[in-house]
Parts: structure tokens; C-alpha cells; sequence
């Protein structure tokens, strides 16, 4: 359907509360938009943002709340036509369109760098965001996460020429399997890794594969890909595009090489071509953030900023919401972050094993997605070996799936067979109610799951142990 955005004075957003959708609710805010939206009454990260920008949101999903009379409906990815107020707006005629689907249009409008890839992308995409906002540039950008504290939130719409956009690999809706990256028009594409997600979806990793072809073909300009990933030199292997490689391997065009972990964050140094660039420092932690930021500095020196420059404004860049967020309460150290695959928990934990080599760490880890907990049942189970206890959350269940034959309870047993201290704790309330009993002054607390897990971190951050 065609929508001239120029034209459009009011939306409504079907699921306002999911991180793109709020994001894209603040840009068409800025564009000049009135915005209007529903979603469920549980609370989410987003609702801070929404409240700050004094966006309504009606916490249920009734036809009178069309009664806004908007010119155009945005439908989030959960979401189908048996939703209410879809089917109101059909009625209406209203036109309708998929969440991604107006990414596509806002990146029309701008000289679009997509950030892409299973791990890494939203704190890339908050990076680049970051690192172009202090250097002058005025970005527009939009990042799936509740926040970037050192943005004031997750999206802008500003008047420079660069829209910088998380590449969501998932589908664009229930009914349309395309991949919502290829909805977008990018000048230059960032890949930091390819393998086998969302299950639901994409039967084996050569369906993923396929689907990053497609977005190297439709980028213009560049593709900046980590080559230390086998599924994308694969992918790159026969294009005809401009291609970049970054990694830690010696094959690679930009590498990345002598990282080292200290109590603040991560230094490491780069070459391109053998040739040595200096010396960097990031708040974060892990080499895969080192990566990252060296993904940032090489679009960054393609744009034409000065290396100097980038080394001085990424220093400062303290991560995204539900990325290795670090909070202390009475000696208690907490680390919550959204890490839902088994290569994100075993990058993230020993990460923070390599911080707090000393401590005794415990996880508490909530599966998302039956589907994905079934696929990689084997792979979750061997993820743990760096901490000392781990405690399972039920599987927070999505609405894009049917329920399976698996529980929190079956990860648990087949953890227990590599790391015998792992228990399930069921509930994040009965979870809470342990750890009040059992957690101590100098224990790290890790609350990780791409669900809600991070409310347990919510209810002990300020209480007494």
C-alpha cells in the first residue's frame, strides 16, 4: 500500500509499547505527527519514553479508541487481524501498515546505514547513533531497546542526512514471512555476525543466509561485515558490492588485536592491513563490544569523520538499556542484559567473569520462546560454565507462537548434566522471594532473558540484604 508520509497528520500504533514501535512513535512525533496508540496494561521499559513525550497510549485495545480519527495505522509485529481495533480500522478504511514497513518509508527520506546481524546490533546501531549525534551530524536513529541513557531515549528524527537503523532479521508480520530489513533502502549495511535464530521462522541457517544475501544486494554503497563469522563470508563471498571486513581474524581487511579487560571497560588496538592505528577504550565489556565499536569506527572514518575524533567520542559511550547494565545495591552487584541465545550468554558471562573474576556469580536466566528453547535445548544447557549457580525462569511465552512440549523445568535437567548447581526457580516471584534469602553482600546477580527477568533485578535493587 502506498502512504505518502507528507500527507499523514495522525497515527495510530497497534502495540506502541514495543521498543521499534515506540521509537518510531517519537520520530513521527518529531516529523510533526499526532500520535495515538494501545497496547496491553503490564508494564514495559518503554513506558518511561512515552510518558516523557506525552504520547497517549490507551492500555486496551477497544474500536472507540479509533475514534482519534488517525490517517494511517501502524500494526506492531505481534499483532494480526483479529486484533479489534485492526478490524475497526478495516471497517474504517483506514489505511494499515506493518511496522517495518514504515521504517521503509522513514528511510526514503534519509541516507540509511542499517546495523544487522543475529548479536551485537542494537548496541552498534546506539553506538553509531552516539557517536554521530557528538561529532555534530544530527542523526535520525532508531534502536531496539527501552533507552540509551546517553541519548535521553531510543529514537530522533534530526535534520542531518544519515537515518541509522536497527536491521531486524525477523519477519515482517504473522502473515508475512519477509525479513523486515528489507523493507529499508540502506546506503551502507553493518553484518556483526551470522547463525541460526528465530526458529519459528527460519528452518535451518541457510534460510537465515539467504535472507542476509538479500539485504548485501539491496545495500548501495558498502557492506561492513565481521569476517570472523563463517555464514558471512559465505554471503559475501560472490557480491559484486563494496565489502569490508572487520574482526579479530588476520584475514580481515580492519582487525581488531591485544584486548584487554580492566574495572572500567575494554582496550584494545586496530590495524588495517597490517598497519597499526592506535589504541582505543570503551566502557563496555567483552571482545564482542570491542567489535563492535570497531564496526562504528570504520563507518565512521567512511563518512569522513577523523579517527582522533571517533577515539575521543567512544570512549564516553556507556551501552544501551538491558546490555550489560550494571547497578549495586548493599554490596549486591547486579547485571541484567537481554542476551537470549546460547553464543550471547556464554559472550555476556564471560564477560562478566572476566570483570569480576573473584565473585561468585549466580544467573537467572528466563528463556524466550518455547520454540528457540527447544531447537538449542543442548546449546542452553552448556552455556553456564562460568558461573556458580544458574536458576531458570518458566519460558516467557510469546503470541506469535503455539505452545510446545517444553518447559523451563527440561532445561534445567539438561543443564544439570555440565553444572549441577542449577535449580529452577518457576516464577520471577518465587525467584525474587529466594534470592531475598540467599543472596549476599559481593555476590553478582546476572538477571538475563530477552522476557521481563530484568523486574527481579527491579524488586531487590532496593532492598536490604
Amino acid at each position: 500500500m502506498f502512504v505518502d508520509l507528507a500527507k499523514i497528520k495522525r497515527i495510530y500504533f497497534i502495540g506502541i509499547k514495543g521498543v521499534a514501535m515506540t521509537g518510531l512513535a517519537v520520530i513521527c512525533q518529531k516529523m510533526g505527527k499526532e500520535i495515538f496508540g494501545s497496547d496491553v496494561a503490564e508494564k514495559f521499559i518503554t513506558d518511561k519514553i512515552l510518558e516523557k513525550n506525552q504520547i497517549k497510549s490507551f492500555e486496551n485495545f477497544s474500536i472507540t479508541n479509533l475514534n482519534c480519527q488517525p490517517d494511517l495505522v501502524v500494526l506492531g509485529t505481534s499483532f494480526s487481524d483479529e486484533n479489534p481495533e485492526v478490524i475497526e480500522a478495516k471497517k474504517r478504511k483506514i489505511k494499515i501498515i506493518f511496522d517495518s514497513e514504515l521504517r521503509g518509508l522513514l528511510s526514503q527520506k534519509k541516507e540509511t546505514i542499517a546495523v544487522a546481524g543475529i548479536h551485537g546490533k542494537t548496541t552498534t546501531t546506539a553506538m553509531l547513533a552516539y557517536l554521530f549525534s557528538k561529532a555534530g551530524l544530527k542523526p535520525s536513529y532508531l534502536i531496539g531497546t527501552g533507552a540509551v541513557p546517553d541519548l535521553g531515549g531510543n529514537s530522533d528524527w534530526g535534520v542531518g542526512d544519515y537515518f541509522i537503523v536497527e536491521g531486524d532479521e525477523y519477519s515482517r508480520s504473522k502473515y508475512d514471512t519477509t525479513p523486515k530489513f528489507l523493507d529499508l533502502e540502506p546506503k551502507i549495511s553493518v553484518i556483526t555476525n551470522i547463525e541460526w535464530e528465530h526458529v519459528d521462522i527460519y528452518p535451518d541457517l541457510s534460510a537465515v543466509e539467504k535472507a542476509f544475501t538479500a539485504l548485501v544486494e539491496k545495500t548501495k554503497d558498502l557492506i561492513v561485515v565481521c569476517g570472523d563469522w563463517p555464514s558471512v563470508k559465505k554471503i559475501i563471498k560472490n557480491s559484486d558490492k563494496k565489502v569490508v571486513t572487520y574482526g579479530l581474524g588476520a584475514d580481515n581487511l580492519w582487525q581488531a588485536f591485544d584486548l584487554k579487560q580492566q574495572s572500567d571497560g575494554t582496550i584494545f588496538k586496530i590495524r588495517k592491513e597490517g598497519v597499526r592505528l592506535g589504541e582505543f577504550k570503551i566502557k563496555l565489556f567483552g571482545e564482542h563490544n570491542a567489535l563492535n565499536a570497531l564496526s562504528a569506527i570504520i563507518v565512521g572514518l567512511e563518512l569522513g569523520l577523523e579517527l582522533e575524533q571517533i577515539k575521543q567520542i567512544l570512549k564516553d559511550f556507556s551501552g544501551a538499556e538491558r546490555r550489560f547494565d550494571v547497578l549495586e545495591n548493599k554490596g549486591v552487584i547486579f547485571v541484567d542484559d537481554y542476551g537470549h541465545h546460547p553464543s550471547e550468554i556464554k559472550t555476556t558471562l564471560k564477560a562478566v567473569r572476566q570483570r569480576y573474576p573473584k565473585n561468585q556469580i549466580w544467573c537467572v536466566f528466563q528463556p524466550h520462546m518455547a520454540s528457540r528453547t527447544k531447537a538449542f535445548l543442548a546449546e542452553f544447557a552448556r552455556s553456564f560454565s562460568e558461573v556458580d549457580q544458574v536458576i531458570f525462569a518458566d519460558i516467557f511465552a510469546s503470541a506469535r507462537e503455539k505452545s510446545l512440549a517444553i518447559t523451563a523445568r527440561d532445561l534445567t535437567n539438561e543443564t544439570k548434566k555440565y553444572q549441577t548447581s542449577a535449580i529452577y526457580g518457576g516464577s520471577l516471584d518465587e525467584i525474587t522471594k529466594y534470592l531475598k534469602n540467599n543472596l549476599k553482600p559481593g555476590m553478582i546477580l546476572v538477571t538475563m532473558g530477552a522476557g521481563d527477568v530484568y523486574k527481579i533485578r527491579d524488586k531487590l535493587i532496593n532492598f536490604k540484604f
